[in-house]
């Protein structure tokens, strides 16, 4: 069989049963589905096969090569890549090919280029909206908002997990319904003091039916910086059990999360271990905090009142370490 014969049978499965991949990854772009309600009939009546609309679709091979590119994505993004290039060049005012293009890069660890990818097929919109013209399913939107995320813009990943976190459905996973939960508030945490209740509601919805223990952990050191930065007494009832702490101290050194735990800047996840950790040992908090403020000391576009905040903290944490030496 061919491969356009083959692509053709993809296509026409999906939308037979509305095929939906995992995590909210659906196999048939908007463009090559059925028509719309109201819109003008392709064929007379008695209507045309699903065989018919295909060859009749004037986007037939830009739908076929998205339905490959969808299965082929996580295996092979280099050559997803190359193949969204060449699609983007053969339909320049389709935002589809950038989209995957988009996600192709940053499987590769190359967020600048897939936030550059983004923010041109946004563009296609016209509308200045945080999505493509065309929408894009729940799984691409959240790779549009870890691009956001590991590129220091704030606000559109904020905008983008807003729109996240009404498509819970998406996700079967609890765990990652959780881990989205918790990149939500992540996000408002990042954008400033003005959105630190948006912040504690998404981590009350984090929070709800957590199982992993890993999650619990890291969604009770998130609490502890919402209340770090507000200056609130920490909440003794949200402490994890000392091997949990530890266990999460050990992984996030490592550079070994678990692929549910939240995506988050370098230098996050050490923040949240540290304000966790300092109640055993302190010189391993203050070690950990290190790295996040020399995170912050970098980023251009760091928040002032968090900046502050994280710098008035590791000189206290310098000064108690040093004492207990």
């Amino acid at each position: 069989m061919s491969g356009v014969a083959a692509g053709v049978l993809l296509l026409m499965g999906a939308e037979a049963s509305d095929l939906t991949l995992a995590y909210g990854e659906s196999s048939r772009p908007r463009i090559c589905g059925a028509a719309p309600a109201g819109a003008a009939p392709a064929a007379p009546a008695g209507g045309a096969s699903a065989w018919d609309r295909v060859r009749r679709q004037p986007l037939d091979q830009l739908c076929l090569g998205l339905a490959r590119a969808q299965i082929r994505l996580d295996r092979d993004p280099a050559g997803t890549l190359t193949e969204a290039t060449r699609m983007a060049t053969d339909w320049p005012g389709r935002p589809e090919p950038l989209v995957l293009a988009a996600r192709a890069q940053l499987r590769l660890g190359d967020a600048a280029a897939s936030w550059g990818s983004w923010e041109r097929a946004r563009a296609l919109g016209g509308d200045g909206g945080a999505e493509p013209r065309g929408d894009v399913s729940a799984a691409a939107l959240r790779d549009a908002a870890l691009a956001a995320v590991l590129t220091g813009h704030a606000e559109s990943a904020l905008r983008l997990y807003r729109r996240l976190v009404s498509l819970l459905d998406a996700w079967p996973d609890p765990r990652h319904v959780q881990r989205l939960y918790l990149e939500a508030a992540a996000a408002a945490l990042r954008a400033g003091p003005t959105h630190f209740d948006e912040a504690a509601g998404y981590l009350s919805g984090g929070q709800v039916g957590a199982t992993s223990t890993g999650l619990r952990a890291y969604a009770a050191g998130m609490l502890s910086l919402l209340d770090a930065r507000r200056g609130a007494p920490r909440r003794a009832a949200s402490v994890p059990s000392a091997p949990e702490i530890w266990r999460l101290v050990e992984l996030v050194r490592a550079k070994k999360a678990p692929s549910y735990w939240p995506v988050v800047p370098p230098g996050e996840a050490e923040a949240i271990a540290s304000l966790l950790v300092e109640a055993h040992s302190e010189l391993d908090a203050s070690e950990l905090w290190d790295v996040y403020v020399s995170r912050l000391t970098g980023e251009a576009a760091a928040d002032a009142a968090g900046l502050k905040f994280a710098r008035d903290r590791q000189q206290r944490l310098r000064a108690r370490a040093g004492g207990a030496r």
